[in-house]
């Protein structure tokens, strides 16, 4: 907003100048104002509508596409400026007529002179003539440029022709002969004195007022001419050097300037060479680099003629090309991050589905698979941090309601705590005795206790029960019980652990799994027994011990799936034990 403000200021003082400088009389007096003043205004304008076009590229827009509205500020300062134009033309055109019509009376007064040489009876008279016209010539006012030089010739030549043909006096041109020189000697020091002029421009409207001048002034005498004419022609040097200079000298910065040029150029062409491969971040810095060479090619100045115009359409374009590109990268990266919230605006749906249910164990399980699908989709970008607050809120508000459920439900637990810790110390102190029946008996009735008690906090869960299983363990351990008994009654403390345990719904499926596992191995060693024993008995007769081997193999493959078979109907029997039931997740 300042730097519009600013704009408007500016244009605002030009609209001001323009209007006073329209309220003068004669436009042709402020025209150098006026183009000074254009030329603000265009450089201002320039400005203006390059910062409108980045900012339109910036936000999406293709630069060849752009289009800038004049504001009413422009409107006004235009027609002020058409205003002036079509005065400086009426003026011009007056002019033109004024200059042709003083053109024609020089030409008559030429005509006069010539006229005046061919007298010969009336000389006093004739200079008198001559004088009169002289002054006439002198408050005739301009004629054009192109016709100036011409007529200046014709005057200069019937002012010879008069001077030389006609027979003055002695005194008479001993006189003005004397005062042209000192006219003449006067004016050569102001030709000298042009060196010093510091305003070329001045310095170019002098020596033409100058060189008019010496043009009007009469001859000089004889003796005096050549030394005169000499100095005059050096004088003119002179001064037509310090020209000279000044032109080389802008002419010389016009090609350094072009050399800066060329080098912004190449600058240029090496970020559009690292775009190529750049991310995100590297864009912006790039994006940055190119600004600052478009801030330094203005503040270098102009270069030749023929090599300006070439050299800033270089310029541009590549500009262009580089935003271009710029534009291309981005709404590709934005289709991929529009992919990418889509993905977790689809998981923060579901997230948002499954929150307020109180499945505890098997919500809880599909929260955390959401929770890894979510670690897996890339980052959204600018997005991110809202998208995953959105998700991070509905997983908190199922946890957080799953976390205050049990621990109202552990609060009730405290009891089943006491009782379980006392059938803890009762295990310990418990002694086996010689009769195992009375053992298993014994122990039997502890563990109905146990699981009688019911659930403990989720804080004590796992101390109390390995605290229990292992002591249970080390007793069946000691007892005197055959191999199948002692497997199965451990088996059975297992899963009494995996059902009291932590998530037992998942442990125990866990198991099942595995001895599903097992025994579909098993089931392909014994196909493949089953085709060796197939082979042997096509390929021998009698009695083969290998035979008997592979026989023996199966039958024991059949009695180990038999045992995973009895232990899997087992935990699948506690399972259907569980499923009316809520089972703890871990959050």
């Amino acid at each position: 907003m300042y730097f519009r403000n600013e704009e408007l200021k500016m244009k605002t003082t030009i609209i001001t100048k323009l209007e006073e400088m329209l309220q003068l009389p004669e436009a042709s007096a402020v025209a150098n104002q006026m183009r000074t003043l254009q030329k603000e205004y265009e450089k201002l304008w320039t400005a203006e509508f390059e910062k409108a076009k980045q900012e339109f590229v910036d936000e999406g827009g293709k630069a060849k596409e752009f289009e800038y509205a004049k504001q009413p500020e422009d409107i006004k300062i235009s027609r002020l400026f058409e205003q002036f134009e079509k005065k400086k033309k009426e003026e011009d055109a007056t002019l033109a007529v004024e200059q042709n019509k003083n053109l024609a009376i020089r030409k008559e007064i030429v005509a006069k002179i010539n006229d005046l040489s061919q007298v010969s009876d009336n000389i006093g008279a004739a200079i008198k003539k001559l004088v009169e016209l002289q002054a006439q010539w002198k408050v005739i006012g301009a004629v054009s440029p192109h016709k100036y030089k011409e007529i200046q010739a014709d005057y200069s030549k019937a002012i010879e022709e008069f001077n030389y043909k006609l027979s003055l006096s002695k005194q008479l041109q001993e006189h003005d002969l004397k005062r042209n020189y000192e006219l003449k000697t006067e004016l050569l020091e102001k030709i000298k004195g042009i060196k010093d002029q510091t305003n070329i421009k001045e310095a170019e409207r002098l020596i033409k007022i100058y060189r008019n001048d010496w043009e009007d002034i009469g001859p000089v005498p004889n003796d005096k001419w050549d030394e005169l004419k000499g100095s005059f022609r050096a004088a003119l040097e002179e001064a037509y050097s310090k020209l000279k200079a000044h032109y080389n000298s802008v002419e010389e910065e016009k090609e350094a300037n072009l050399t800066q040029k060329k080098e912004l150029l190449e600058k240029v062409k090496a970020i559009i060479t690292k775009s190529e491969t750049a991310g995100n971040s590297a864009w912006n810095t790039l994006t940055n680099e190119l600004i600052a060479l478009q801030a330094e090619w203005k503040t270098v100045g102009r270069t030749t003629q023929k090599d300006n115009d070439k050299i800033w359409n270089e310029f541009r374009e590549l500009c262009d090309s580089f935003f271009e590109k710029k534009k291309l990268h981005f709404n590709e990266a934005h289709e991929k991050l529009a992919g990418v919230k889509a993905q977790k605006q689809d998981l923060i749906a579901k997230a948002n589905s499954l929150k307020a249910d109180t499945d505890w164990q098997k919500t809880g399980l599909a929260l955390i698979k959401l929770q890894d699908s979510w670690k897996k989709v890339p980052h959204a970008g600018g997005d991110e941090t809202k998208l995953f607050n959105q998700f991070r809120a509905a997983c908190n508000h199922f946890f957080d309601a799953k976390k205050a459920h049990f621990e109202a439900i552990d609060a009730s637990f405290e009891t089943n705590l006491t009782t379980k810790e006392e059938l803890i110390k009762k295990l310990n102190e418990f002694n086996l005795s010689d009769n195992p029946t009375d053992n298993h008996a014994a122990l039997k009735q502890i563990s109905a206790d146990w699981n009688e008690a019911g659930h403990v906090p989720m804080k004590d869960k796992k101390r109390v029960n390995e605290a229990f299983y292992n002591r249970l363990d080390e007793l069946y351990d000691k007892m005197n019980l055959s191999k199948d008994e002692k497997f199965l009654m451990q088996f059975k403390t297992k899963l009494e652990r995996l059902v009291n345990g932590e998530s037992p719904e998942l442990t125990l499926r866990k198991e099942a799994d595995y001895f599903k596992k097992q025994m579909d191995e098993i089931n392909g060693r014994i196909k493949t027994y089953d085709n060796n024993l197939g082979f042997f008995k096509t390929s021998s007769k009698g009695v083969n011990p290998f035979m008997k081997e592979i026989e023996d193999k199966i039958n024991a493959e059949k009695q180990k799936i038999a045992d995973f078979n009895e232990k899997r109907k087992m935990i699948m029997a506690e399972l259907n034990k569980l499923k009316p039931a809520e089972v703890e997740v871990r959050k």
